[in-house]
């Protein structure tokens, strides 16, 4: 169950038509990750880009997926932005 201080994971329709592709266990296991990532919403990741807005998008690679998110404080959303498979 998510702790009710975390911030919450949304997914943007890139992010989620990635995760909805991907096999019932490996769904599982993405979605439990990404609740566990928004119970640390400044985590740093293994690299750092900018978008269209400026704003700073963490990248985190986890296995064989890179996570692209970025928190919203003021809403306390944590942003996924982009699952991507390598």
């Amino acid at each position: 169950m998510p702790n009710s201080g975390a911030f919450e994971p949304v997914l943007s329709a890139k992010a989620l038509g990635l995760l909805h592709a991907l096999s019932k266990p490996k769904q599982r296991r993405l979605i439990g990750l990404l609740f566990r990532l928004a119970e640390q919403p400044d985590q740093v990741g293994d690299y750092q880009s900018r978008d269209d807005t400026g704003r700073e998008v963490q990248h985190l690679l986890i296995g064989d997926l890179v996570v692209s998110f970025w928190p919203d404080h003021a809403v306390k959303e944590l942003r996924i932005v982009e699952i991507e498979e390598i």
